[in-house]
């Protein structure tokens, strides 16, 4: 097969003309054997086992432990058989090297890129720079040597070798060795050079092929490949060429055979067995093409014919893998297809060989899917293909497989696909090989990964099954799969699913690559665990970016394998989280085939989130001195959690996003708080206490986590900041309880803490809640789009009243019945402490607080007030949002009852120095009754300041500037307010009966006074005043003083109001404001009020002589009224008597009686207390009903007047002895007439028919 035109078969390609070279100063020469040992004959240890056994073409160390896919354990000792090469490179690399990596993977540099309970995904420190640097761009090829610890990587014109396992004293990336080719590709579009490292002492040798030209490189160590000599280094190549290709044939795959043997697989499915080294141990380049027949055909490759059986070349050939060996110097060897065609080899290491077993499969499989069903819908059998297969590694626990050759059965791992046009599904099917009988006892379907198989020039898919079985590896382009093999403990349930053939897979996931950045795996192998570790690794060369490996763990002890559950929608969001945004390499964003429900990533959401803020994760370290980066962490994976959320997973409802929200702006609110407390302390004063550490220490035992001083937890500050941050709501009313114990505290042991000392812990309550919901309150506005809010929906970190999302929301913990309690108590608590403070005090023992103290707590005052106005605000649009009514109602009690404390905490704030804060709290606040309380105040105070100032005649620029401003503010919000500070200004002046203040300033705003009044009812007493004076419009007030009667209650003033209106009335209809028609009728009612007024009046002429004799006594006069005028009429219906004595109590005060009162007041009056010849006492039955007629004429109840009418002639009848007057028994004519004409009734007849 190779060529022999220059170099005899006997040197194997050696330079006859090369000095051999025996001395230990020159590593790079091949090392000649005793001649006493040249010649080597048949001993009793020659057909025993070799210990240095391999599988899957990679070198083994431990007889008791053969590998699956070629890797296995270090052995603890190696000893000689048969060539003294091999001898030799085993037995340096001895016992000693299982502490050695044992120390790597303490302490070996890598990157955790991600990790769950069962596996972990590291980058190693190791790769070159030269590696990484190439880019995405570029192309490489990569194999692992893992018993060695090496690796090597090939570009078109150089192989990179490094050791990828390191001490733990070597941190950093590992210095490579670097060999140019001695062949260069012809083009860069070829296949790229294959490469493989030998074992040799006292460093690795390394083999080159090229696939295209077929021409082979050896050095027996990489010192000598890597001479910088170019001649040197061809010189002590040993070379050959692969003849025989047919046109567009390459090899396209090396497999490791033996120490000193591989297999080449070419494109058109030929296969070579390739030796290093000649029986005697000798460097030398031999091969055998496999032929079922054993014999030795000359040529390279071979006759076409007679190959695998005489059938042809295997076209479709995906894997060729070697097994355990089986005696010494054999071992079995599989070659697989696509099609489903399975040959067993036995391979010597003379070169001999003999095919075992040829089966097909692929029915099998198929079958095996069907049961299954997972078989696709619409696939058939042409879509089916096998991708790989793995020896089985040997037993280890009764939980995993059996040895991969277990007496004469051969046990694999196959990878089958198959597909259709809408689903590609893969499988790993258990197959077992017994003396040409095919038993596929489990087959494995892969859920995790569904994507379609990548065609052309991808690399094709690789199955790894490292020691000791428990996880199989599948790379592809960008993503690597694991599947658990583990077999779950028999029980009913497993029972009867293996009689379906299918075990259910306790564990898949995949480990995805980002394809947008172009990395793709070059090379990958299962890896070496140490020693005692009983789990499974393999390391992956990953284009552009370096080697990872991907180790899982082992079942814990106790444990069984049915507890390495498939992972949960919370392992996977975990690592997302904690892993997502910390590297390039893995995209954790989740595959379509690993789907959870709502409701989970629900829950898994707020547990992680939960982890996160209580730092309960295991991925949280809890470790290290500087807080602020603890707490960084811990808010940046909140963030992401969000943000995974958002872009990878289904919508979550509004509650849960807001709790989400909660929880990271809990953690935000932590981290300001921290660097208050972190300031304070480093200026805390000596003997005086911190607040926030004597805060922690007064927390109740169920509202924070206990500190352990077992573990060191001695701070219990920064435990708090560690364990409990999601508890923040209760350290915020903590903030003020402390304070005030603290302040007691002191008082009762007798040394009352000084001003200056509890001003400075007021501070700190200040700065502890400014930072709780102040930062709460930010994040909040300026993430709220980040966790789905929509942006118009929060002002200032509140939302609308009328948005949607308050259904169904908890209730916020800023805005909790407790924290608004707390935030108003310590704001009204400094405000009493600032006003009770004297700089003049007596008592010698109080220290006054620094000058800049106060007007910094007053800076803050503003800010609390802005919180405290936030916190009531969010709790009652809360309340008003419920379903419950009685809640709603709630809210609207507290909406209403805040607007008193709002004004009362803005004016306070104005008083402390801070007028502009307060003013602009008012404007966000849109309080209009508070800025005009604020503003107007500050102008009377500072005017009164300003007097007393010119009294004296000292300097007042600065109050006539403080003056302007305020005047400014109050001018600016007429044309900002409009309306609402219009109503809100000229009310303060109403409240405070400034009317003539109010008339004389709102000139400058006619047209808001005119509204204002128009609109104001009690202000139509004098608004009139505006219409007649401003506005010129007499009607409407003639219209003003008519409503201002009815609201009257005196006599006089309304009789003025009367007239006034009349004489308005008259001067509308005389610049023809008024309509005559209806100014007519006005008049005439406006009479009708002014006669019933002129009657009150003359009852109350009438009756002044009685009430003289009370003085001022209004109950006697009432007394006496009554006692005079009501002892027969009305003494026995105590109804008339009670409605009398009120009316007499209003015609005593001069209050105003409606002409309805009025006649009912004459009418009840007794004849017998009048003066029968008075005026009054001949026409009040006629002016009583006069009154009754005014009173309809002015309700317009005719209905009502006749009943009254009938009453009022009732009365007057019943007012005299009519069956005395009847009996005139010896009475002369002139007596009878006499005593009828005194009677009420004919005294009003006559009145009436004269009037």
């Amino acid at each position: 097969m190779f060529s022999n035109s220059t170099v005899p078969a006997g040197t194997a390609l050696r330079n006859p003309r090369r000095r051999q070279r025996t001395g230990s100063d020159d590593s790079v020469a091949v090392r000649q054997l005793p001649k006493r040992l040249k010649r080597s004959g048949l001993t009793t240890d020659t057909f025993k086992p070799l210990k240095n056994q391999s599988a899957n073409g990679h070198i083994h160390k431990n007889e008791a432990s053969p590998a699956g896919n070629g890797y296995l354990r270090d052995a603890e000792s190696q000893s000689s058989a048969g060539g003294e090469n091999s001898s030799l490179a085993i037995r340096n690399r001895g016992s000693r090297k299982p502490e050695r990596e044992k120390r790597n993977n303490r302490g070996d540099g890598s990157i955790e890129l991600t990790k769950n309970d069962t596996y972990a995904v590291n980058r190693l420190a190791t790769t070159p720079i030269q590696f990484q640097e190439q880019g995405n761009s570029a192309k490489w090829h990569g194999e692992f040597a893992p018993s060695l610890g090496y690796a090597v990587a090939t570009t078109h014109t150089q192989a990179f070798i490094w050791r990828y396992k390191q001490a733990s004293n070597a941190i950093g990336s590992s210095k490579p060795t670097i060999v140019p080719l001695l062949h260069a590709a012809n083009s860069i579009e070829d296949s790229l050079p294959l490469g493989a490292l030998v074992p040799s002492s006292p460093e690795p040798g390394l083999l080159i092929v090229m696939p295209v030209s077929g021409k082979i490189s050896y050095w027996e160590s990489l010192s000598s490949a890597a001479s910088v000599d170019r001649g040197r280094q061809q010189q002590q190549a040993i070379q050959g060429t692969v003849t025989g290709l047919a046109s567009g044939e390459h090899i396209e795959k090396i497999t490791e055979a033996e120490p000193q043997a591989f297999l080449l697989t070419s494109t058109f499915g030929k296969i070579v067995h390739l030796t290093i080294a000649d029986p005697q141990g000798k460097a030398s380049i031999g091969a055998q093409i496999l032929r079922s027949s054993g014999a030795d055909v000359g040529g390279i490759f071979g006759s076409l014919r007679n190959v695998f059986g005489g059938g042809g070349w295997l076209r479709d050939v995906v894997a060729v893998k070697a097994g355990n060996p089986i005696h010494k110097g054999q071992r079995e060897c599989v070659v697989g297809t696509s099609k489903g065609v399975l040959q067993v080899w036995e391979m010597n290491w003379n070169g001999a060989h003999a095919l075992k077993y040829e089966v097909d499969v692929k029915s099998e499989l198929l079958k095996s899917i069907q049961e299954t069903g997972t078989f696709p819908r619409d696939s058939d059998n042409q879509n089916f293909r096998i991708l790989d297969l793995a020896f089985l590694p040997a037993v280890v626990t009764g939980q995993e497989v059996t040895s991969s050759t277990s007496g004469s059965t051969t046990r694999l791992l196959v990878l089958t696909v198959i597909s259709s046009a809408n689903a590609t599904r893969y499988n790993l099917h258990v197959v077992n090989i017994t003396r040409g009988e095919i038993d596929i006892p489990v087959v494995h379907p892969i859920t995790c990964y569904r994507s379609p198989l990548m065609t052309g020039t991808a690399p094709k898919p690789q199955l790894l099954v490292p020691d000791p079985g428990q996880i199989a590896y599948v790379a592809f382009k960008t993503s690597l799969v694991l599947v658990s093999l583990e077999e779950i403990e028999e029980s009913p349930d497993s029972q009867l699913q293996s009689e379906a053939r299918r075990t259910p897979d306790p564990f898949q996931d995949v480990v995805d690559f980002h394809k947008d950045k172009g990395y793709m795996i070059v090379g990958c192998a299962g890896d070496v665990m140490e020693k005692g570790d009983r789990g499974s690794a393999c390391v992956i060369m990953i284009r552009g970016y370096g080697v990872i490996r991907v180790s899982c763990a082992s079942i814990e002890e106790g444990l069984t394998s049915a507890d390495r559950t498939a992972l949960t929608a919370e392992t996977k969001l975990e690592q997302a989280v904690m892993y997502g945004s910390h590297q390039s390499l893995l995209d954790l964003s989740g595959r379509p085939e690993t789907q959870f429900t709502t409701e989970d990533v629900r829950d898994a959401a707020l547990r992680i989130s939960r982890s996160i803020t209580s730092s309960s994760s295991k991925h949280l370290s809890t470790a290290g001195p500087s807080m602020e980066q603890h707490l960084q962490k811990r808010a940046t994976a909140l963030a992401d959690l969000i943000k995974h959320l958002r872009k990878n997973c289904q919508p979550l409802d509004h509650v849960t996003r807001w709790k989400l929200l909660w929880e990271a702006e809990k953690m935000a609110a932590a981290r300001a708080i921290w660097r208050v407390y972190n300031d304070a302390v480093s200026y805390t004063h000596e003997g005086e206490k911190n607040l926030l550490f004597e805060l922690v220490e007064c927390i109740s035992e169920n509202d924070k986590t206990e500190n352990r001083p077992e573990h060191h937890e001695t701070d219990h500050v920064r435990h708090w900041f560690i364990k409990d941050v999601w508890r923040l709501e209760f350290v915020v009313p903590w903030a003020f309880k402390a304070l005030d114990t603290l302040h007691r505290w002191s008082i009762e042991d007798g040394q009352p803490m000084s001003s200056a000392h509890r001003a400075r812990l007021i501070s700190q309550a200040y700065d502890l809640q400014l930072m709780a919901l102040g930062t709460a309150y930010s994040f909040r506005q300026s993430n709220a789009s980040l966790y789905g809010f929509d942006e118009d929906a929060m002002t200032d970190g509140l939302l609308r009243r009328d948005y949607q999302e308050y259904e169904g929301m908890p209730q916020p913990w800023t805005c909790t019945n407790i924290v608004c309690e707390a935030v108003q108590t310590l704001a009204e608590y400094f405000q009493t402490f600032a006003s009770d403070l004297s700089p003049n005090s007596s008592d010698e023992d109080v220290v006054d607080p620094p000058p800049e103290l106060l007007p910094m707590i007053a800076e803050k005052h503003g800010r609390l007030v802005d919180i405290i106005c936030k916190t009531h605000i969010e709790r009652f649009q809360f309340l008003q949002a419920s379903d419950e009514v009685r809640t709603r109602r709630l809210g609207q009690e507290l909406e209403k009852h805040f607007n008193g404390p709002r004004k009362a905490l803005l004016k306070g704030l104005a008083e402390m120095g801070q007028l502009l804060a307060a003013i602009e709290l008012g404007e966000k606040y849109k309080d209009m009754h508070a800025l005009a309380e604020v503003l107007e105040s500050e102008i009377q105070v500072s005017q009164e300041e300003l007097s007393d100032l010119v009294k004296v005649g000292e300097s007042s620029e600065e109050i006539c500037a403080k003056v302007a401003i305020c005047e400014g503010y109050v001018n600016e919000y007429f044309d900002k307010y409009g309306t609402a500070w219009a109503n809100a200004y000229f009310a303060r002046f109403v409240a405070q009966n400034r009317i003539s203040s109010l008339l004389t300033h709102g000139r400058n705003h006619r047209y808001h006074l005119t509204a204002f009044l128009r609109n104001h009812p009690k202000c139509t007493n004098f608004s009139w005043i505006n219409e007649i004076s401003v506005e010129g419009n007499y009607a409407a007030a003639a219209d003003d003083l008519r409503s201002a009667q009815k609201q009257a209650e005196s006599l006089w003033p309304k009789k003025i109001q009367v007239s006034i209106s009349k004489l308005a009335t008259m001067a509308a209809v005389s610049i023809q404001q008024e309509d005559d028609d209806n100014a007519k009728a006005v008049l005439q009612a406006t009479d009708g009020r002014l006669e019933v007024l002129a009657i009150q009046e003359q009852v109350y002429d009438y009756l002044r002589p009685t009430l003289r004799r009370a003085l001022n006594d209004t109950p006697a006069r009432i007394e006496i009224v009554m006692e005079q005028y009501g002892k027969r009429f009305v003494k026995e219906k105590p109804a008339l008597r009670g409605a009398m004595k009120l009316h007499i109590a209003r015609l005593v005060e001069e209050k105003v009686l409606d002409a309805e009162d009025l006649a009912d007041l004459i009418s009840f009056m007794d004849e017998d207390g009048l003066d029968p010849d008075s005026e009054f006492a001949i026409r009040r039955f006629l002016m009583a009903l006069k009154l009754v007629r005014l009173h309809a004429m002015d309700t317009g109840d005719i209905a009502s007047k006749e009943l009254l009418e009938k009453i009022i002639w009732r009365r007057c009848i019943i007012q005299d002895d009519w069956p005395s007057i009847n009996r005139t028994e010896l009475k002369d004519e002139a007596q009878v007439q006499h005593e009828a004409r005194a009677t009420a009734l004919f005294k009003t007849l006559q009145e009436g028919f004269k009037s």
